[in-house]
């Protein structure tokens, strides 16, 4: 074979490579509490595989995950909050949602963050933003199916500024529901939002999409 036959043949070897590398799908791993994950119900209506985690996981084992979501009623208190933050230091994407208010904990998170009083509804703030696509106002809604403070719902109050805050309580009320944060080569999204309607009420159903799509997206080949 001519050597530039070779060489041409070796160039289009390591292309094909690196679009398979692209095309590898991200690492789901998913952390919840007793009554199940709302995250696992989104991902599998998107096709998109998981893994169930628990916190014995060792900081390590994380690292095997492009993004881990921990949801639904969960106690941060009961994660091993040093190796969680470390996962996210090291480029992974850690989404929390509707963590459980007893037992909240912010030792996963390199910014100060604190829990806050119940909310059934929000208000979008950044309506550019990729979660809020398709959104025709700024209503966040129809997310739980029950009222009450018994749903779970969370706030969070006195958030770092490096907390970008992407929508609060309605009313003209500070207190946000939804956060996002860059640390290091890692991505953090903490959200107090349940999705007993996905598949329901179009509100919870483009949230819950939009959000996973992005979380997604922010997963870095490692």
């Amino acid at each position: 074979m001519h050597p530039w036959r070779r060489v041409g043949l070796a160039v289009l070897l390591a292309a094909g490579r690196d679009l398979m590398a692209q095309a590898k799908p991200p690492t789901v791993g998913i952390v919840s509490g007793d009554l199940g994950s709302f995250g696992a119900t989104i991902l599998a209506s998107q096709q998109v595989p998981f893994v169930k985690l628990t916190t014995q996981v060792s900081g390590e084992g994380l690292l095997a995950y492009d993004v881990i979501v921990i949801d639904n009623l969960y106690r941060l208190k009961d994660l091993n909050g040093p190796a969680f933050r470390d996962y996210v230091g090291q480029g992974g994407v850690l989404v929390i949602l509707n963590p459980k208010v007893d037992g909240f904990s912010k030792a996963w998170s390199p910014y100060d963050i604190f829990i806050g009083e119940y909310a059934l509804e929000g208000r979008i703030v950044d309506r550019k933003h990729p979660l809020f696509q398709g959104f025709p106002n700024d209503k966040i809604e129809d997310l739980a199916s029950s009222n009450g403070a018994f749903v779970g719902n969370c706030s969070f109050v006195e958030p770092a500024k490096e907390w970008k805050v992407l929508a609060r309580l309605p009313g003209g009320k500070k207190n946000p529901i939804i956060v996002e944060a860059a640390w290091q080569q890692g991505h953090m999204i903490l959200g107090c939002t349940r999705f007993d309607n996905y598949n329901a009420k179009p509100a919870a159903t483009r949230l819950g999409d939009n959000l996973f799509r992005y979380a997604l997206s922010l997963a870095k080949p490692r």
